[in-house]
């Protein structure tokens, strides 16, 4: 079995399967979770993903989808498959795939329980490729508990004060806790942007608990927070809110990136270097793949702290997973 970067993660042995592939015509697909940059959707191929997932990117109808059900088996062009929750987002999977050799591609994951959803599962393997957005050392995230508490003595003290809450996310995923925060946390029902309105309403009725959300329809006194997609973030936008409510308007982004212009919890959807280690030293492969962000960092830490065979997948397509195995 090969295993490569090709228009998304390619699968050969033989006959090929994608996994989140992007440029591909009249294939099988597996699809990891509804995140454009892994969920693009056309009429050509057949796609394979969970029943959330297909919820949160309502395609259109003439696209082929087959839904899978986490843990159940599966086949597709002579490799065995199943999904596996990955804690990213509702209905992020890990991939257990199996021809000859077993992997497990992990896509976007956490180890980190969230108001949502329940940490990824670690699944064991003879080759796990695993996503390194943030492969390196220096990023290391709090308990979520902490970031939870420390955001809402926060808002509370800036709603306390008169002003007015602005909480940004990525409308699909993160903007669902950061619903479910306000509710649980503010005891606030928060205004929503209308594209995270579209997809809360999608995951609630594919069954995830978010509490009670009001769409932004000039109707900005109606709550004193407001969730809308980072990409939306400005000053601009900051002092038009402040004029139009006559009051202070003060914001905060989610995510594990590290931010200077606006105040920033490190509440993210991935994996810290952490969290990384740990999935490593539990699946116990013979071989480690990395795959985006610090890709060639984490290889070479996995490598040194563990002794096992590391490399980027981009580096790694030349090869058979039964001839990296045998040199291992």
């Amino acid at each position: 079995m090969l295993l490569l970067e090709k228009n998304g993660v390619c699968l050969s042995a033989g006959r090929e399967i994608f996994v989140d592939a992007t440029g591909v015509q009249e294939q099988n697909v597996l699809v990891t979770h509804a995140h454009s940059d892994h969920c693009r959707l056309t009429s050509s191929n057949s796609y394979f993903m969970t029943p959330e997932t297909l919820a949160l990117a309502s395609p259109k109808k003439n696209v082929n989808v087959q839904v899978k059900e986490f843990g159940e088996k599966f086949m597709v062009n002579g490799f065995d498959v199943s999904m596996h929750p990955s804690g990213h987002i509702l209905g992020s999977a890990q991939l257990a795939i199996a021809n000859g050799v077993e992997a497990v591609i992990t896509s976007d994951f956490k180890l980190q329980e969230s108001l949502l959803l329940k940490p990824a599962e670690i699944l064991p393997c003879e080759v796990l490729l695993i996503e390194t957005t943030f492969g390196l050392r220096e990023f290391s995230f709090p308990p979520r508990e902490e970031v939870y508490t420390e955001m809402a003595k926060w808002a509370k003290e800036k709603i306390a004060s008169g002003a007015f809450v602005v909480l940004a996310g990525y409308a699909t995923g993160k903007a669902q806790e950061l619903t479910r925060f306000s509710n649980d946390y503010l005891s606030t029902a928060p205004l929503v942007h209308s594209s995270v309105f579209e997809k809360n309403m999608l995951a609630k009725k594919a069954g995830a608990r978010l509490g009670d959300f009001v769409e932004l329809d000039h109707n900005l006194g109606d709550s004193s927070v407001l969730i809308i997609p980072p990409s939306l973030l400005n000053n601009f936008l900051l002092e038009a809110l402040s004029m139009q409510l006559g009051k202070k308007v003060e914001c905060a982004v989610a995510t594990g990136w590290k931010r200077s212009r606006f105040k920033t919890f490190p509440l993210s959807d991935h994996a810290d270097f952490n969290q990384l280690c740990e999935y490593v030293k539990n699946a116990q492969p013979k071989l480690v793949l990395t795959h985006h962000g610090f890709d060639r960092e984490f290889a070479s830490s996995v490598t040194k702290e563990f002794g096992i065979p590391a490399r980027p997948l981009s580096e790694a397509g030349q090869k058979t997973l039964s001839e990296f195995l045998n040199q291992a």
